[in-house]
């Protein structure tokens, strides 16, 4: 990291290591947010009586430890005299708060680096976990389950298991049986959306109990309310008379001529902060295509007639070349646009009688389906992330009756930091919830929670990045968190960073909204210097053509090995599949690269080759493995030796009326079957029968991993 005096976000860390006050962290990639939690950790170290008050949670095991050699690393480098040399402030600041907390580790008798167990820092599973592993039989757990990633096969089977109940004289068989009828006996279909629904019940479980028709409803009509007024507040004020008028004019138009469409409505729409849902899909209509970009051929069929005569002709030449001004205007707003074409896909307001009646049946289906997942996961001893966080919760029990873990974990501890807090799922969340109930602000407590909600990963996880900034907004329970954003970029040089500023506040919503997640950009500056040259270029190919791009891409290589022959290139691609060409254009090219998890293991000639050798050893008679052997870089063999040894064998097995065909390792041990292949041949197969012959005889008395 580089001198403070270059930081420019600088007073904004030195608040953060306020260990008195919570704090939320946005902190985007490069800004140095490790170094900032190391040190809020080893500002907690010389303040609280037991290093275990601390909780320092991340979401992966890398990171946990990483942190953790980081905290050690600084302890130990506080151990020693500060060197004769000139250090950074940010190095005398880390220096200064390791020696603070060595002093409180001496007086207590810690010896951290001696116990580093101590240092509570660990993943959110392995915290669930060992929450539910303290309340066995709250939880309901036992035997602690394994935690898996994908449990796509389990959630199938509990769907399964969900639709054999029509089979049983069950409750729940009449309601299976109306799904059935609604989705024509597709029993298939039916399984796949129960898993789907299984995988993300995180979302919908603690909506399923209770909830009237007049509740669900009132749920359709408040996203449709926030709908509206996304829509009306991405509009650019500055056009909306302009497009009233030419709603006005459009909508009369459309009457007079008895046409249908969607514009109709807007006839007495006084001010567009009065539109409802139907209003705007007729603006849509208006200003959209079907396919939802922007219109470009504009006629009567929107209310825009070309007229009778050289007046009106000209009229309405007028007001359309008005309407193309407008969305000429309107063109380079892509929020605006994907909230317009969004109107279309509301749902309506309320159900319909028959749609009320399947959906009555699924909200009975859904927690019977959730209990079979339960039995399923009893049944494998393995759970996925969400039943981890969902027993986690029991385990600590409601703020008004804690458990006794509750309350134990409570009086324990002081101070919770979170790492990569924008991957939070909604259980997590909760989990956080209750280990904060009850505390308050200026009672010696603190969260310190860290993450950029630009760049969450987790959606698989269920992770929902509007927590962050629900949580920014409002707290975490009782805990207000006041809000710090690093803005300085310690990983790249100026170049890089006015690019992706300028590129990135295009592309994200103007508009951050925690109920749909939408995430503004928040930009960044460097603390490095712009290098000579263009930062970023971009070679853009409008329509596929992978030989194209890979051709260029070795253009690019190429060039760049010219300019700057002692530095590294990378080359990253969306997926593995992308490489197909990529790939052997590079080697073609005489570029030799290294792939990290991108050529499969199986995939490599010496894998290949081990692997035919170990069917020829195990299966004297797979000719296809042995041919292969002959080969192989160890024999190598001619295709007119294979030929000639392959004849020979085929023709003393038909003269001598062997019942059986004679394999070829048994031509390979008798020189006999030689005949008319060449002297290089024959000294290749002796060499291949001295090596192989020990394993052949062995090969049935131990195993092949001896062998």
């Amino acid at each position: 990291m580089t001198d403070t005096l270059t930081t420019p976000d600088l007073t904004e860390r030195n608040r953060a290591l306020d260990i008195a006050q919570s704090f939320i962290v946005q902190a985007p990639a490069g800004s140095g947010k490790t170094s900032l939690l190391i040190q809020r950790y080893l500002n907690l170290l010389a303040c609280v009586d037991a290093p275990e008050e601390i909780i320092a949670i991340t979401f992966t095991r890398k990171a946990a430890a990483e942190m953790r050699a980081r905290i050690l690393t600084a302890l130990e480098a506080g151990r020693k005299t500060v060197v004769d040399r000139e250090i950074t402030s940010y190095e005398k600041l880390n220096y200064d708060l390791a020696q603070s907390a060595l002093h409180c580790d001496q007086q207590a008798g810690w010896h951290i680096l001696d116990n580093p167990e101590r240092l509570r820092i660990q993943t959110i599973d392995f915290f669930c976990a060992a929450l539910t592993r303290q309340m066995p039989i709250l939880t309901k757990f036992g035997a602690q389950p394994e935690i898996i990633e994908d449990a796509a096969d389990f959630y199938r089977e509990a769907a399964r298991s969900t639709l054999k109940m029509i089979e049983h004289d069950h409750a729940i068989a009449h309601d299976v049986e109306r799904l059935l009828e609604y989705l024509d006996n597709d029993a298939a279909r039916i399984e796949t959306l129960l898993a789907e629904m299984l995988a993300k019940r995180d979302h919908w479980l603690r909506h399923t109990h209770g909830r009237t028709r007049e509740e669900l409803e009132a749920a359709l009509q408040n996203s449709r309310g926030d709908a509206v007024r996304h829509v009306s507040q991405s509009l650019p004020a500055i056009v909306s008379t302009e497009l009233l008028e030419l709603l006005h004019y459009a909508a009369a138009n459309l009457i007079a001529a008895g046409k249908s469409s969607e514009i109709i409505c807007c006839e007495q729409l006084e001010t567009l902060t009065a539109a409802h849902v139907e209003h705007w899909c007729g603006i849509a209509e208006l200003l959209l295509t079907e396919s939802g970009s922007w219109r470009k051929r504009i006629s009567h069929d929107e209310g825009f007639p070309p007229g009778n005569n050289k007046i009106e002709k000209e009229a309405a030449k007028t007001w359309k070349n008005r309407l193309k001004a407008l969305i000429d205007a309107l063109s380079a707003e892509e929020t605006f646009q994907q909230a317009l074409q969004m109107m279309r896909r509301l749902p309506p307001p309320d159900y319909s009688d028959k749609q009320w009646e399947i959906l009555g049946a699924i909200t009975r289906l859904l927690p019977y389906a959730v209990a079979q997942l339960k039995v399923v996961f009893q049944i494998y001893g393995k759970v996925d992330f969400s039943e981890i966080a969902q027993r986690a919760l029991w385990a600590l029990g409601d703020p008004e009756s804690p458990t006794d873990l509750a309350l134990a974990l409570d009086y324990r501890i002081k101070h919770i930091m979170i790492d990569e807090f924008q991957d939070t799922s909604i259980s997590q969340f909760k989990l956080l919830e209750k280990l904060v109930a009850g505390w308050n602000a200026g009672d010696g407590r603190s969260l310190f929670v860290v993450g950029d909600p630009m760049q969450s990963i987790y959606r698989f996880r269920e992770a929902e990045v509007g927590l962050f900034l629900k949580a920014r907004s409002m707290g975490v329970g009782d805990i207000v968190l006041q809000p710090i954003t690093l803005r300085a970029n310690f990983r790249s040089q100026q170049g890089i960073i006015d690019w992706v500023n300028e590129a990135f506040a295009r592309i994200m919503p103007a508009r951050e909204d925690f109920a749909t997640g939408a995430v503004a950009y928040t930009g960044s500056q460097a603390t490095h210097p712009a290098l000579a040259g263009k930062a970023v270029e971009i070679h853009p190919f409008f329509d596929r053509d992978d030989i194209a791009e890979a051709q260029r891409i070795v253009e690019i290589i190429a060039q760049t090995r010219r300019d700057y022959p002692t530095d590294t290139i990378a080359i990253l691609v969306r997926n593995r599949s992308h490489l197909n060409e990529i790939v052997p254009v590079i080697k073609n090219a005489g570029f030799r690269f290294h792939a990290v998890d991108i050529d499969l293991l199986r995939h490599k000639p010496a894998v290949h080759d081990l692997l035919i050798l170990t069917r020829a050893l195990i299966n004297l008679a797979d000719d296809i493995a042995w041919f292969s052997v002959l080969r192989a870089p160890w024999c190598g063999l001619l295709l007119a030796d294979i030929t000639m040894l392959a004849s020979i064998r085929q023709k003393d097995s038909e003269s001598g009326g062997i019942a059986r065909k004679m394999t070829l390792w048994e031509s390979i041990i008798d020189e006999q079957y030689w005949e008319g292949i060449s002297i290089d041949a024959a000294a290749r197969l002796r060499k291949l029968r001295e090596i192989l012959q020990p394993y052949i005889n062995f090969r049935q008395r131990q195993p092949l991993r001896l062998t």
